[in-house]
């Protein structure tokens, strides 16, 4: 695995889409941008998917697996709390979308898209590189 340099700012940025994500998830709905059937379960797929592809480029490979499985959990805990709230509504197809997206992310990093944070931080954070 690539060393960070900016581990703990990537870190926070992670923090800060899952708290998005819970936030988007526990709030009343706001309009789609674009809707088609089934486009709902898109945008839980690639809110999932980034979530997990995010925090793989964070650790090791070796712990993929408790990764996926905290998103999974995560997207579950999402659409329970979902039933109880009056302005949601709790779907089974909103956890297979979550988990899709999770494990679509989870091959991806094994595939090597692992090393995103990294090639960006040596292409535009590398000291002296003031293009």
């Amino acid at each position: 695995m690539n060393p960070l340099k900016f581990r703990s700012l990537w870190t926070l940025i992670g923090y800060g889409l899952v708290i998005l994500v819970v936030g988007l998830s526990l709030f009343p709905a706001p309009p789609l941008p674009v809707y088609f059937d089934w486009m709902d379960k898109l945008y839980h797929a690639l809110a999932y998917g980034i979530l997990m592809l995010w925090f793989a480029q964070l650790h090791p490979r070796s712990r993929y697996v408790w990764l996926a499985g905290g998103f999974i959990s995560l997207g579950i805990l999402m659409e329970v709390l979902q039933s109880q709230l009056p302005t949601r509504s709790g779907d089974i197809w909103d956890v297979a979308a979550n988990s899709l997206g999770t494990i679509l992310s989870w091959g991806l990093a094994l595939k090597g898209m692992n090393i995103l944070l990294h090639q960006f931080e040596n292409r535009y954070l590398k000291p002296g590189n003031e293009d």
